[in-house]
């Protein structure tokens, strides 16, 4: 008979797969991080561009949920709940590849919505960034002047998108919940 503490340790098939997960979740996310530096990088090169801020924010929208996750993984008492599970992830490369790149990925379409509810100014506070449309004299009318003038109003907005792009990656259910009250707000 087991005695308490084997119960509680997991199996070194979960430990692998624990191992694999965290592996491939950092490689989900430094892959993701690399290709917005890369799309910034490119974008500055000619100086002719003025950079938008809307990839730093999906930057950091990919960060916290990079964070989150790693917070899920080194809290869970039992990696996970059942060994069919543990069984799927332990034998399906792409399977556990796939399990790793959705949260890197929610957290960039997440800060990406939020960013653009933000500057719809569908809703609004002072915790919210603010924007405002420069380097078009005011008249910021179509998709590429929206994606390179209209932007925060100062640095503190400029913070306060970033931060919120964090905020909406860390936490998955944030901006689907947002959406959900504005849609009920509509009403």
């Amino acid at each position: 008979m087991k005695n308490e503490k084997d119960k509680k340790k997991p199996s070194s098939n979960e430990i692998d797969i624990h191992r694999a997960i965290v592996l491939w979740l950092f490689l989900a996310t430094l892959t993701l991080t690399v290709f917005v530096a890369v799309t910034l990088i490119i974008q500055d090169s000619t100086g002719e561009k003025v950079l938008s801020i809307l990839p730093v924010v999906i930057l950091a929208g990919v960060l916290g949920s990079f964070v989150s996750a790693l917070n899920r993984i080194y809290s869970s008492k039992k990696i996970f709940p059942t060994s069919d599970y543990s069984a799927l992830l332990y034998q399906s490369n792409r399977y556990l590849i796939a399990y790793a790149s959705i949260p890197p990925l929610v957290g960039a379409i997440s800060a990406a919505i939020l960013y653009v509810v933000f500057a719809s100014e569908i809703i609004e506070s002072p915790f919210f960034p603010s924007f405002s449309c420069e380097r078009c004299n005011g008249n910021c009318n179509n998709f590429q002047s929206f994606l390179t003038s209209w932007s925060p109003t100062n640095a503190q907005d400029y913070a306060k998108a970033i931060v919120w792009g964090f905020i909406s990656g860390f936490c998955e259910r944030f901006v689907p919940d947002i959406l959900n009250k504005v849609v009920k707000d509509s009403r």
